[in-house]
C-alpha cells in the first residue's frame, strides 16, 4: 500500500487541500454535514483493511524467526505467542469487515485435499512447537458445495481453540471422511463431508458441552465467546452443522458437517 492510502485512510488530508472550517463565520458558517452511518462503516473498514495490511508483513517476519530458530528458548516461546496473538489479529480484523461489509456466501464445488494441503503451513505457524498437526483425508472424497473462504476461517478460528486446550501440548488431527451426519441434523439422511478438529487436550465437562456454540460463552476467562459460535453460523449458512464431542481430559472434536456433490461418485 502506498503511503498516500494510508493517509488517507486513516482520515487525514494531504498537504494539498485545507480542511474545511469547523466554526461559524464567513464562509464556514455552511453547515458541516453530519457523519453518517455509511460514511462511519466506510472509514471503519478502510481502517481494518489497514489494519490487517500491517499484520502481514509482521506475521510473515515472525514465521521466518520461528522456522529459523532465531534466539533462545525464551525468545523462541516469545516468537511463538507473538505469532498465535497476530493470528489472532487477522481473525478479528475479518470479523470486523464481515460485520461492516457482509460478503455474500460464495458456493463451489471444493476438493477437501486441495483446500486442506495448501492451508497445512499456516496451521502449523499458529500452533506452539510441542503440538503436532495430522492431516487424514479419506481418499476419493467428492467436492464440497462450499465457499472456500469461510471454511478456512473456521479451520483457523478451530486450530487457534485447539491450541488453547492443549498446554501441554500433544497431537491435533484434522480429519475428512465421508459419513451420515447425526439425527438431529436437519438435512435428513444423505451423506456429507465431515471435517474434524480432533485434540487432546483439557477437554469439557457435560456441563460446558451443553454451552459450548452459544454466542458470549467462552471457557476462557478473556474469551468473546465468538468464534465458536461463529464456526456454527458459518456451518449452517452453507446448509451444515457443527456437532462437538468431548469430555475431561480427553480433548474435544469439533466436527464440520458440509454438503457433498454426490452426483456421478462413486464409493
Amino acid at each position: 500500500m502506498r503511503a498516500s492510502e494510508s493517509t488517507m485512510a486513516l482520515g487525514r488530508l494531504p498537504a494539498h487541500q485545507t480542511p474545511a472550517p469547523l466554526t461559524s463565520g464567513g464562509r464556514g458558517s455552511e453547515a458541516v454535514p453530519a457523519v453518517t452511518a455509511t460514511d462511519s462503516r466506510l472509514l471503519l473498514s478502510s481502517i481494518v483493511h489497514d489494519f490487517n495490511n500491517l499484520l502481514t508483513p509482521i506475521v510473515t517476519i515472525l514465521e521466518e524467526l520461528q522456522a529459523r530458530h532465531v534466539g533462545t528458548s525464551r525468545q523462541l516461546k516469545k516468537i511463538d505467542g507473538a505469532i498465535y496473538c497476530a493470528f489472532c489479529a487477522k481473525v478479528l480484523a475479518r470479523q470486523l469487515l464481515d460485520f461492516v461489509n457482509p460478503r455474500p456466501v460464495s458456493l463451489e464445488p471444493v476438493q477437501i485435499r486441495q483446500l486442506l494441503e495448501p492451508l497445512e503451513t499456516a496451521l502449523v505457524s499458529t500452533l506452539s512447537p510441542d503440538i503436532r498437526l495430522k492431516l487424514d483425508i479419506a481418499e476419493e472424497l467428492p467436492p464440497a458445495f462450499i465457499d472456500r473462504q469461510l471454511v478456512e476461517r473456521a479451520l483457523l478460528n478451530l486450530v487457534l481453540n485447539a491450541r488453547d486446550a492443549m498446554p501441554e501440548g500433544g497431537d491435533l488431527t484434522i480429519t475428512a471422511a465421508l459419513e451420515f451426519p447425526p439425527a438431529s441434523h436437519p438435512g435428513g439422511p444423505e451423506r456429507m463431508i465431515r471435517l474434524s478438529v480432533a485434540d487432546c487436550g483439557l477437554g469439557m465437562d457435560d456441563q460446558t458441552l451443553k454451552m459450548a456454540g452459544q454466542p458470549n460463552f467462552s471457557t476462557r476467562t478473556n474469551g468473546t465467546g465468538l468464534g465458536l459460535a461463529t464456526v456454527k453460523q458459518l456451518m449452517e449458512s452453507l446448509g451444515g452443522g457443527l456437532s462437538i464431542t468431548s469430555a475431561p481430559r480427553r480433548g474435544t472434536t469439533i466436527d464440520l458437517w458440509m454438503p457433498a456433490l454426490l452426483a456421478g461418485f462413486a464409493d
